[in-house]
């Protein structure tokens, strides 16, 4: 089977969660079937879009490229490539008769264009959506304000105006113009839920993310819950590295303060010296300033920001803790990280919310606190430090992360179903 995958971006130059898992997802398919990516990979210098094809092993690249626009201006040619972008439609028309697939799973088009989907469709080539976050209900893809306020509607399109300019254009004239700019994110809204339902079906590893998009309006029927895989037994293969008797804490993710990563530093402040070692794999490259920040937080601590972290090294930095940390402030739907927690047999710390608190079973294989409650978080892993026997006890009910094999598999069947139309999913 020919197969081709569309991420908006990819390893290694970018090593979020959707990249990630495509790339571990196409080494996968590609023992077993033809694989190509569709993705955007920005070069600087480049003169405006172009296209290269590279390879990744085995799987061919098929990029699209963007001289970045160091402007910032949210309103214009920017706001338009978030969704829409013909000259990317015709780079994945070009890709599509050169690489002849016979299903398109599609894991993020952000920043490439959402007609690619009822594009392969009107080629008559069966597709399939992963939704690993909310971004075809929600411009910025979190359902979260820069104030770090969830999303309370978007009041006619001008919550969506506010949430915008206050990302990218804080001014304060910026809010006379929200009835004017409104209709935009309206606009924006009708184009990515077309999109998405031009897919054959829709594939997402929470209960929790599939209820949202059902209340606001998508069809039930439509959904398949599948959690998402990674190369667990790589991870397990890991040797444990002993440890030297206290609680060695680690966070691994973007360093973004979506992530509460500030929340962890500002309860690890009140960790008593010598119980715990805390360290926090990050790229401090992707938000300077927020890096500068936890910097300043941790200072005097102990605490290490050990920098990115390659894939190959994941379970290293794995097999050298006993616990992770997930203080998120969105609601995350199925962090890679968690799954990777899971393959190395630790228990998790999380958010009690969104889609956390169905990944990690409070009191069973982790603990669950309040979001954006240092004190609460503080209050866990001082507890964990003290009683090694709660830990053991965590250890014991961590249930094992989902093969990237059986993941295939489940995803094989699928990509069979999605040919026959009046097959029933």
């Amino acid at each position: 089977m020919r197969i081709l995958l569309v991420a908006h971006k990819y390893p290694p130059q970018s090593l979020g969660g959707v990249e990630v898992y495509t790339q571990h997802l196409a080494h996968a398919l590609a023992h077993q079937h033809e694989v190509a990516v569709f993705c955007r990979h920005d070069l600087p210098g480049n003169g405006g879009l172009g296209e290269h094809s590279a390879k990744d092993g085995s799987v061919s690249l098929h990029c699209v490229s963007r001289e970045p626009d160091g402007s910032g201006a949210w309103v214009g040619r920017e706001f338009w490539n978030t969704f829409r972008s013909r000259s990317v439609e015709a780079g994945f028309a070009r890709c599509l008769s050169s690489s002849r697939p016979d299903v398109v799973h599609f894991q993020h088009v952000m920043a490439l264009s959402a007609r690619l989907i009822s594009m392969a469709r009107d080629a008559g080539i069966p597709t399939l959506l992963t939704l690993h976050d909310y971004w075809f209900l929600c411009g910025n893809s979190q359902l979260v304000w820069p104030d770090g306020q969830r999303c309370r509607g978007k009041a006619g399109g001008t919550n969506c105006v506010r949430c915008a300019a206050a990302a990218r254009f804080p001014s304060p004239f910026v809010r006379w113009l929200r009835p004017a700019l409104a209709p935009l994110f309206l606009y924006r809204d009708s184009v990515v839920r077309s999109a998405a339902r031009a897919s054959r079906c829709l594939i997402a590893p929470s209960r929790f993310l599939i209820n949202q998009y059902v209340t606001a309006g998508f069809p039930s029927d439509r959904f398949i819950l599948l959690e998402n895989g990674i190369p667990a037994q790589e991870i397990a293969r890991q040797p444990r590295q002993p440890g030297n008797g206290i609680l060695r804490v680690a966070f691994l993710g973007s360093l973004a303060w979506q992530k509460g990563v500030h929340i962890l530093a500002e309860a690890w402040r009140g960790v008593p010296p010598g119980m715990a070692r805390l360290r926090i794999w990050g790229d401090p490259s992707l938000f300077p300033d927020y890096s500068a920040r936890l910097r300043e937080l941790l200072e005097g601590t102990g605490a290490e920001i050990m920098g990115r972290i390659p894939n190959q090294r994941v379970g290293e930095a794995l097999a050298d803790s006993d616990v992770i940390v997930v203080p998120s402030l969105w609601y995350e739907n199925s962090p890679v990280v968690i799954q990777e927690a899971r393959a190395a047999g630790l228990p998790v710390v999380a958010s009690r919310l969104g889609a956390l608190e169905e990944k990690v079973h409070d009191g069973v294989d982790g603990i669950l606190f309040p979001p954006g409650d240092a004190g609460a978080l503080r209050q866990v892993l001082v507890r964990l430090a003290e009683q090694p026997g709660l830990l053991a006890r965590l250890r014991s009910g961590v249930p094992p992360a989902m093969d990237m094999g059986e993941h295939v598999s489940r995803l094989e069947q699928i990509y069979e179903q999605v040919g026959h139309p009046d097959t029933v999913l």
